[in-house]
């Protein structure tokens, strides 16, 4: 693929992100979708089988910021957990603001499989990111005496699993990168100032 169609399937992917956050999944049509992306049906067609498949790939894109932060941290062993996790706030934040996890209930709804697969990827890569952060910090003996591992990874799955789309955080007005830095400035720093 060259750098133009990249460019021109990424465009594709964040132009279906915003409109099925803004609108919905059924009532973002592929014609609406070639119209935000400011390129033809026919283009969208041609990096996309069908509706469902774009569908799946645009609801992969917050995971794959995710994903990115996995492979840093199983490449570099020692890896700055502070700055892998800034990074993948920041991929959150270049993603449209159109709150898309909203639409995790329309997306099991229409297409069963594409919901299943995304929540596949959710749970492999939130697990290996567990995973590798607990053990960093464990090589690094930067863990607290006497942490519960299973329930520090009880909370940590629950807050990483639902923040985006519990009603509770959602009321806040915040964007899904704010939600994700104050996740983990919680989970890296507590909430009671060291004197």
């Amino acid at each position: 693929m060259t750098q133009d169609e990249v460019r021109t399937r990424e465009r594709i992917l964040l132009a279906a992100l915003a409109l099925f956050g803004e609108r919905g999944i059924a009532a973002s049509s592929m014609n609406q979708i070639a119209e935000r992306a400011g390129i033809t049906r026919v283009t969208v067609y041609r990096h996309f089988v069908d509706k469902e498949r774009l569908t799946l790939e645009a609801f992969l894109l917050p995971e794959k910021m995710f994903m990115r932060g996995l492979a840093e941290l199983k490449r570099n062993l020692d890896a700055d957990w502070q700055e892998v996790l800034n990074k993948i706030g920041e991929g959150l934040s270049a993603l449209p603001s159109a709150d898309v996890f909203a639409r995790a209930e329309e997306l099991k709804r229409i297409y069963p499989a594409a919901y299943a697969k995304v929540q596949e990827v959710r749970v492999e890569t939130l697990n290996g990111l567990f995973q590798n952060l607990f053990a960093g910090a464990r090589r690094q003996k930067a863990l607290r005496p006497g942490l519960n591992r299973r329930l520090f990874q009880a909370i940590f799955w629950e807050l990483a699993i639902n923040i985006f789309d519990n009603p509770r955080f959602r009321s806040l007005g915040l964007t899904d990168e704010q939600l994700f830095r104050g996740l983990t400035d919680i989970l890296l720093h507590g909430i009671i100032q060291e004197s």
